[in-house]
């Protein structure tokens, strides 16, 4: 080793280290959160997981849609169904402090930490709301294709994917539209064969841009396989079948499929079958079958602990949180909640700022 090649390395490993240090004192200065939205209701539930028990109850949130934070862990933002505007509760006190009004019926709502947005999907009408975070402010409205059922950002802070709730008529009909987050405007279209839309995840290269999408469709027992360079679906898997006496047909309202979710460490894809009372599991970027668990009555949402070690399943039939080793594929908790638990989520939160 050279002079220089040996101080590429000492600078390299100093880096190294001072990012393992970073990171480790934001770990200690940070506390995960699980936040369980009851749809059926008007409030959420705050789940340690450490514990997995309720640490905090959030009121005043009717019919809320879905959750997310401040990039700073200061504020909770909730999509209300109920009274069509965006509730954004103080972190400390749980209390809400501002109301934001939208032009009609919200569904999921994301952030996006790099341009200092909140990106809201309206259901009940073709738009794409736009909010500043500092101003509290809608700075744009931008109509997409039909209603927005669930909307996404990949882990590039790139792109808004949107997914839409309105039948296709025809088959190369946009089921899926894709925003560039530096313009705000349409990039393009992902068809899904004429089918709607449900939940999706999102698959990310190593840089963070994304690689695949994987979409449910309403009546379908599986997922779509959207190749992002592609712009196009390549493939449907769907869930291993079971006998006719061990389905549930109730309360499935036309999503069989319910809940996906890529684990924060890209190793493995979870889906909710509604119709299975089951969660099931492939692995990445293989996509070979893992296995399933019963959980019970209507899985819906899925989310899990940054370490991809526990993944937290909202049961409506049940009014609880399931929570699930992912290594074991053991259910290790049962936490009671509200009345339709559904949208779950998980949050990286300050100590300061954490119940």
């Amino acid at each position: 080793m050279n002079n220089v090649q040996r101080l590429r390395f000492l600078c390299s490993a100093s880096i190294g280290m001072c990012l393992l240090w970073a990171s480790a004192l934001a770990a200690q200065d940070s506390v995960v959160r699980i936040i369980q939205t009851n749809y059926a209701g008007s409030n959420a539930h705050i789940i340690d997981p450490d514990t997995n028990k309720v640490v905090g109850i959030i009121d005043n949130v009717p019919k809320a849609h879905a959750v997310v934070n401040h990039p700073d862990g200061s504020y909770f933002y909730f999509a209300n169904e109920h009274d069509h505007h965006v509730d954004i509760v103080d972190a400390k006190s749980l209390e809400v402090v501002d109301r934001i009004p939208l032009i009609e019926r919200p569904n999921k709502l994301v952030i996006n930490k790099t341009e200092n947005k909140l990106y809201v999907g309206i259901r009940d009408a073709a738009y794409l709301q736009v909010i500043d975070l500092d101003s509290r402010e809608v700075i744009k409205t931008l109509p997409v294709h039909g209603g927005i059922h669930n909307v996404y950002v990949t882990k590039d802070d790139k792109w808004i994917v949107a997914g839409l709730g309105v039948h296709p008529k025809t088959l190369d009909e946009p089921t899926i539209q894709v925003i560039d987050a530096s313009t705000d405007e349409i990039a393009f279209g992902i068809s899904l064969e004429g089918f709607r839309v449900r939940p999706m995840a999102i698959e990310s290269n190593p840089d963070g841009s994304p690689s695949r999408i994987f979409g449910q469709a309403e009546r379908l027992n599986g997922f779509y396989v959207v190749d992002w360079d592609k712009r196009e679906a390549v493939d449907f898997v769907s869930a291993p079948p079971l006998p006719v006496s061990q389905q549930n047909f109730d309360g499935i309202q036309n999503g069989t499929g319910h809940g996906l979710l890529v684990l924060p460490d890209q190793s493995a894809l979870w889906y909710a079958s509604r119709l299975d009372s089951r969660v099931y599991a492939w692995s990445l970027p293989e996509l070979e079958f893992m296995g399933g668990i019963e959980v019970g009555p209507s899985p819906q949402w899925l989310t899990a602990t940054p370490d991809s070690k526990t993944l937290y399943v909202s049961m409506v039939g049940s009014m609880e949180t399931v929570a699930i080793n992912t290594d074991t594929y053991d259910i290790i908790a049962r936490i009671p909640v509200g009345f339709g638990p559904k949208r779950n989520s998980t949050h990286i939160l300050p100590v300061a700022f954490a119940r």
